[in-house]
């Protein structure tokens, strides 16, 4: 890892170099909580929302709560980093 860049310099590339990671977590960003509703918006394959799903849970990036999904405090984080480097629409 380059000095003075850390988890989150990572996690940015994660995200946004993959489209089904970045679909799902620009839902999850804007407040969508439910993975059947982001597949049918962007007319995602199931199995490949699922599976960035998972990535980004494995990254700490995101959580379930119930049947609910939700950004972790990293992902909050993550998101407003996105933003400021209009990474993220």
């Amino acid at each position: 890892m380059a000095p003075g860049r850390g988890v989150a310099a990572m996690n940015e590339g994660f995200v946004v170099s993959d489209k089904n990671r970045r679909a799902v977590f620009v839902e999850l960003v804007a407040g969508e909580t439910d993975i059947d509703r982001i597949v049918k918006k962007h007319r995602l394959i199931r199995r490949a929302a699922e599976r960035a799903l998972e990535d980004l849970r494995g990254e700490g990036i995101v959580a379930k709560n119930g049947a609910a999904l939700k950004l972790t405090a990293e992902g909050e984080k993550l998101a407003v980093d996105l933003k400021r480097k209009d990474l993220l629409e």
